[in-house]
Parts: C-alpha cells; structure tokens; sequence
C-alpha cells in the first residue's frame, strides 16, 4: 500500500468515527427528548391541579376579605361626605366665583385702586394747562406785531413807574418788560 492511500484510510476511518459520535449524540437527544414529553405532561397536570387546589383554598377568603371590607369603605364614603366633600364644594364654588366672568356678588369685590385715576386726571390738567399757555402766548404774540407804538406809549405811566413793577397793558401786552423799559431775565 502506499502512502497516499493510507492516508486516505486514516482520514475515511477519522470520519466514520467523527460521524458515528454525531449519531450517538442525536440517538441520545432523541432518547432524552421522548423521556421528556411523559415527564413534562404529569409536571403541567400537577401545576394544573395545585392551581386549582389554591383557587379552591383563596376563594373563600377572599370573599370572607371582601365581606369585611366592604362595610368598612362605605363607612369610610360616608364620613368623607359628611366632612371633606362640603369644604372641598366650598372651595370649589370659590374658585368658580373668581374665574367666572360675570359681575361679583356685593361681598366678593376687590378692593379698587385709585392711584391709576389719579395720575390720568393730573396728565389731563397740565395738558390743560399747556394748551391754554400756548394759546396765550402765540395771542400776545400777534398783538405786539400789530401796534408797537401803543406799547411804548403805555410803559411811560406814572403809577407803573411808581411801583416799579411788571407792566401789563389793558390787552395784556407788555408783560415781560419792567418799568424802565428793560426786559426782565427768565
């Protein structure tokens, strides 16, 4: 024989025992998998059973729980009625009151603040004021322009050179000059 072909006949041996494990792992498997389905059927019919016998022994006290909690709640409905439910009512209809938009009853008003009345009807004044000045003086303006003559004429008075005060005329020019004829500063 030579050496290739025993080489090929250890390598063909290796592989009929390779393939010969295989096989005895799946027979084993298959041995364990069938062993299984018995067992696995009497587990699932004895959690079956112990849940109904645990059903069987929870009923009873569970309606023996709920036969002594019941009155109890009720009870307990009845007092938060009694007490908590008309203050929280009360709050309730408070709150209502002040988001509502309609006009408040007599006791519920705010207090009203005049300081914002104050201050427009101030503004309104000197605005007042200041429309009546600049009227006046575009007024006294417009009559000096017109006659310089009388306004000389009328500074020249006894009994404005006497007090030594500002001069006014009958029409009211000549209110910024003094006796003398010199206008007085600002």
């Amino acid at each position: 024989m030579s050496v290739l072909s025993r080489k090929r006949a250890a390598e063909a041996e290796a592989e009929a025992a390779d393939t010969r494990a295989r096989m005895q792992q799946l027979a084993r498997l298959t041995v364990l998998a069938r062993a299984a389905v018995p067992m696995a059927k009497s587990g699932g019919m004895a959690a079956r059973d112990g849940a109904r016998s645990a059903a069987t022994w929870a009923a009873p006290r569970i309606n023996g729980a709920r036969a002594w909690t019941a009155p109890r709640i009720e009870r307990s409905g009845l007092a938060i009625r009694d007490t908590i439910a008309p203050k929280v009512c009360e709050t309730l209809v408070t709150t209502a009151r002040r988001v509502d938009v309609t006009a408040p009853r007599p006791d519920i008003t705010a207090p009203r603040r005049r300081w914002p009345q104050v201050v427009a009807g101030t503004a309104m004044l000197v605005a007042a004021g200041a429309a009546a000045a600049i009227v006046l003086r575009r007024r006294k303006g417009d009559r000096t322009l017109g006659i310089p003559g009388e306004a000389a004429e009328e500074g020249t008075g006894s009994q404005a050179a006497q007090d030594g005060q500002l001069r006014a005329g009958t029409d009211g020019t000549g209110v910024g000059e003094n006796v003398s004829g010199q206008s007085q500063a600002t």
